[in-house]
């Protein structure tokens, strides 16, 4: 279930990274527009919740939404600024950043896996051949502003991956996890943007985007969300679904170009990917068996 709902994601991360690339609306009016949006949408549905909202978990859920704020309206500046190729760019960078924080916060997963150190030696080469193959492919060539300015957002994605999973865990059930997300975190990140456009940008004059342009960018993701809270509930790594989500921008080609390029790098890349898939359900089935 986890594959199928990472590639979900996956795939609608590739229409949100590439929203704002021709349409060039300020980053924090969008991100106002998605955090009230999904938040009202998703008001109705909490009627349905049966799972209490601690403070414990609410504290995740506030701290998604800042995360989620400041991802969103780097990303959507830097799309628009500096185009899709370098945003995409940059997100292999979150992979071993999110493995990182993952071993340290869960440091008896860590242990556990330098036990098995053929185990250990074997993702690690799995997630660099990922990694380096897809900085190969994507090539990517960016001033140095432009590093400086997606870098926050490329930590605030790393963090994200792991409250992620954090609420979709102590949601209680798999709706009421997703339903928390989208109402709290999302109204949160409505609100820092909303804060961050009022003191940062200067002319308040700003092209405000269409009707229809702000339904789908909500629609977007709404489906983006609840299918990477899926995906990190039901995966064993969170790592595991950040790989997958570095297929994004082939999505992306595939819709513009209407054709797959075959180079040496794809076809490690996407090797990669299934010796990923592989080695996490040969991972489960040790878990079972010891």
């Amino acid at each position: 279930m986890w594959v199928i709902y990472s590639f979900i994601y996956a795939v609608f991360n590739a229409m949100y990274l590439n929203f704002n690339e021709k349409r060039h609306y300020n980053g924090y009016i969008l991100g106002i527009i998605r955090g009230f949006g999904i938040s009202l949408i998703a008001l109705p549905f909490l009627f349905f919740i049966t799972t209490k909202l601690t403070w414990f978990y609410f504290s995740i859920l506030f701290m998604q939404g800042i995360l989620s704020g400041i991802y969103d309206s780097h990303i959507f500046v830097s799309s628009s600024k500096y185009g899709g190729g370098s945003t995409f760019g940059f997100m292999a960078t979150s992979l071993f950043i999110t493995l990182i924080l993952w071993w340290a916060i869960e440091f008896d997963e860590f242990i556990k896996l330098t036990e098995f150190k053929i185990k250990f030696l074997s993702l690690l080469f799995i997630l660099s051949a990922i990694s380096i193959s897809y900085w190969q492919i994507m090539k990517v060539k960016v001033k140095v502003n432009a590093e400086k300015f997606l870098y926050p957002a490329v930590i605030s994605l790393s963090m994200m991956s792991i409250a992620t999973r954090y609420i979709a865990l102590w949601g209680g059930k798999e709706f009421d996890g997703i339903v928390y997300y989208l109402f709290v975190s999302c109204f949160v990140s409505g609100v820092y943007n909303l804060f961050t456009f009022h003191f940062k940008v200067k002319e308040k004059d700003v092209v405000k985007p269409c009707l229809n342009d702000a339904i789908w960018l909500i629609f977007i993701s709404i489906i983006l969300i609840s299918a990477k809270t899926i995906a990190f509930r039901e995966a064993y790594n969170p790592c595991y679904v950040m790989a997958l989500l570095l297929t994004s921008p082939f999505f992306v080609n595939i819709l513009k170009q209407k054709k797959i390029r075959i180079t040496p790098y794809r076809v490690i890349f996407w090797i990669s990917i299934i010796l990923l898939i592989l080695y996490s359900y040969a991972d489960n089935y040790l878990r079972i068996l010891f």
